[in-house]
């Protein structure tokens, strides 16, 4: 298993992240506050003034409500007529098809989870078309002015940051780049409480490095032909263990009743925990399950194309032990891989048919059981040093066991995870419990959620290129088997309910497509890799002066409706030197938002908002020149910015957004309001989803005007606006987001 202090040792022959005006232009190269965008206005930009003072525009896109100039969501070409995202399906299909009915998860007969080693999602999918990656225009930005992604490197004498750079395979031994530190107090140190700014302080610079689509084909293709989640998060700030107790259990025993809390890598095989598994309580209720794994020699680095590599944690349970010894439970341990002894090395490691023979053969009988796991050897589990081709192999030999058996394929959900990112960044900060919060702390640090970890959602239910941005972590897989078994998990706690949803998302169960996709060749890529990796020198970080910001591929991506409405405003309290804030939630599960005060850069607030709920903080302004400058971040790309000057008009003037219109059909109203004493104009440009504007809103002393648009409408619900105030130069607000109306849409 992967561990900080325990790797095998492999021989040399074998293939394994001022914020007001200022400092907004000075981040303008990768997105943030310089690159906003779409807003719509009344058709002639000119709000309708009641004569009480109380007021409300038509809808702003025009008078009738209709959009004014919609443009695709990513800036460029509109998509195509009936709304699908640009660009293409990575697979064809070569048999079967999408059928439409009345299909339920009552439909799906196996589940069948494969979890991979140690690779974050900027690291594999930053550059792919749709996700949130690279490309993020709502990315965290740094004490510098800089975004997350030009991560602080006192080494660097060209601007002492690092940006993210491409292992080229074709160029450099890419396949076997070497694992980084992921342990506890490290992980925890990358992240930084959301600020995501300790990435190579923790880690190294090779923290930076990614992969762009010619280095692993077989993963972005595998996911261009099915779904991809772009807010899935491994469990633990911490390595591999932690996080697949997580998996299988929902929990590392934080209150110590069965030999946790566990916040490192324990000897492999040992049996050291007596908490209950979720495998066990599968077993009571008469759900049939298993564990795959390869029975020979085990954990042994002479040997990295056999055994499980330790990955298996249910050999680190008493009641496995136990079972292996009584003839009356002995199915227990049989089910779970935990065996009496190894098996001697056959030599045949390298055959991906030889080491899945078990899981394969149960395919092609059928007799593959409601729920199951799939362990791999290190060779195969994309652990650095090992390959992510020899990863692509492993997947595609279970993918090829389940397509040989139509009837199994058309009835099987294959979900693919990575169990934490080794070393890897990635920009994106995870949500996290707060310190204290029950069964989700070890002394002074919480245990997660850690950074973003690619999973694809494979199945005749997720087929064609969608992506999910729903937050989820290990414990959701659990929690999508007991929607399917009915089987509970108490382990789990409350707050990791509360934010991490249960998978469900990924799915469309009325639409139904067989099909096969047609993926690269993992041989042809297998036998490239080792033709040429021998005469590849190691990746290095590029030389100073010539560092360039990763460019993430154009286009847009199906995207499935999210359970998030989130809204954030700010009222000023001039007399009080205080900036209240507001969230709310309309959507229907809790979210949670993160919260900085640029100007006055200690541990970033949270807050969770519970579904149609708020949550309200008051921020003490505490720069002597009474500047504040404040930015909360949530999921799906949502981001509220509020900056200005506590002594100037700006804190006279009020913006309130909320959601106006019914459920099926948002959109989105800001109420403005104006307390001083002379006539002011807000000012809303647009300069992203929409080519209009900008349009000007004149509010006279002491009224109140509300102007109504229709994101939704016009650039498939993303929204992102600046509102600026002709009367103080200092005061901006920025309301970026998507509307969600329980429709399919498209990414932003």
């Amino acid at each position: 298993m992967s561990d900080d202090n325990k790797k095998p040792v492999i021989s040399d022959g074998i293939s394994r992240r001022t914020f007001l005006h200022g400092i907004a232009g000075a981040a303008a190269q990768v997105s943030a506050f310089s690159v906003l965008a779409a807003c719509s206005s009344d058709a002639e930009g000119n709000p309708i003034v009641s004569p009480d003072a109380g007021s409300v525009s038509p809808d702003a896109d025009s008078p009738d409500g209709s959009p004014g100039g919609p443009v695709s969501p990513d800036g460029g070409s509109p998509g195509s007529p009936d709304g699908s995202p640009s660009g293409s399906d990575a697979g064809t299909s070569d048999s079967g098809g999408p059928s439409a009915g009345q299909g339920t998860l009552a439909d799906v007969k196996h589940v069948v989870v494969l979890m991979q080693e140690n690779r974050s999602f900027d690291h594999y999918f930053g550059t792919m078309r749709g996700v949130r990656g690279f490309s993020d225009r709502t990315a965290v930005q740094l004490a510098s002015g800089l975004s997350v992604f030009y991560q602080p490197d006192s080494a660097r004498t060209d601007g002492q940051f690092l940006l993210p750079f491409q292992v080229d395979t074709k160029v450099v031994d890419g396949q076997r780049i070497k694992d980084l530190g992921h342990g506890w107090n490290d992980q925890h140190q990358a992240v930084a409480d959301g600020a995501v700014d300790g990435w190579v302080a923790a880690k190294g610079e090779l923290t930076m490095a990614y992969y762009a689509d010619t280095d692993v084909p077989f993963h972005r293709a595998l996911a261009d032909a099915f779904t991809i989640c772009d807010h899935y998060y491994c469990s633990v700030l911490g390595p591999t263990t932690p996080n697949r107790l997580h998996l299988f259990t929902g929990m590392v025993d934080a209150d110590a009743k069965g030999g946790g809390p566990v916040i490192s890598n324990p000897d492999d095989y040992n049996p050291v925990f007596t908490w209950k598994t979720y495998p066990e309580r599968l077993q009571e209720q008469g759900i049939s399950w298993r564990v795959y794994a390869n029975h020979e020699v085990g954990d042994d680095g002479d040997h990295p194309f056999v055994g499980d590599y330790g990955d298996n944690p249910l050999w680190l349970f008493q009641a496995y032990h136990d079972a292996l010894k009584d003839p009356a439970t002995r199915d227990l341990a049989d089910r779970a891989a935990v065996l009496d002894s190894w098996e001697p090395d056959s030599g045949q490691g390298k055959d991906t048919q030889h080491v899945l023979a078990e899981f394969i053969s149960d395919c092609q009988a059928g007799k593959l059981p409601q729920v199951s796991w799939i362990v791999g050897p290190y060779g195969y589990s994309e652990h650095p040093t090992a390959r992510p081709v020899d990863g692509a192999a492993y997947m595609q030999a279970v993918l090829n066991a389940l397509w040989a058996n139509p009837e199994l394929w058309a009835s099987t959900v294959l979900i693919v995870n990575y169990d934490e990112n080794d070393g890897f960044f990635d920009h994106v900060p995870p949500p996290i419990a707060p310190v204290g919060t029950a069964g989700e702390t070890v002394g002074d640090k919480t245990i997660g959620l850690g950074p973003r970890v690619p999973l694809m959602v494979i199945s005749p239910w997720s087929r064609g290129g969608w992506v999910s941005s729903q937050v989820f972590d290990h414990t959701s897989v659990i929690r999508f088997l007991e929607t399917y078994t009915g089987v509970k998990e108490p382990n789990i706690s409350d707050w990791r309910r509360s934010i991490s949803g249960d998978l469900t998302n990924c799915f469309d169960f009325k639409k139904k497509d067989t099909s096969i996709p047609t993926l690269p060749d993992t041989a042809a890529l297998r036998q490239q890799a080792d033709q040429t990796q021998d005469s590849l020198g190691p990746p290095t970080t590029p030389p100073a002066g010539s560092q360039t910001m990763p460019e993430q591929e154009p286009g847009t991506r199906k995207a499935r409706p999210l359970p998030y409405q989130p809204i954030a405003a700010a009222s000023i309290d001039a007399t009080k030197a205080a900036v209240g804030l507001t969230m709310t939630n309309a959507g229907s599960v809790t979210l949670q938002l993160l919260a900085i005060d640029w100007l006055n850069l200690t541990t970033p607030n949270r807050y969770d908002v519970p579904p149609q709920g708020k949550a309200s903080a008051s921020i003490p302004v505490t720069d002597k020149n009474h500047m504040y400058a404040l930015t909360v971040y949530g999921p799906n790309r949502f981001l509220a910015h509020f900056a200005g000057d506590l002594t100037k008009p700006g804190a006279g003037v009020e913006i309130a957004p909320s959601i106006a219109g019914d459920a099926s059909a948002p959109k989105l109203a800001f109420t403005l309001t104006n307390g001083t004493q002379a006539t002011v104009t807000f000012t809303v440009k647009a300069t992203q989803y929409r080519t209009d504007g900008p349009r000007a809103f004149p509010v006279e002393a002491g009224k109140t005007v509300t102007a109504t648009f229709d994101p939704l409408g016009s650039a498939n619900g993303w929204y992102d606006l600046e509102i600026s105030l002709n009367s103080d130069p200092s005061f901006l607000r920025r309301f970026s987001g998507h509307l969600e109306n329980g429709a399919e849409s498209v990414t932003g």
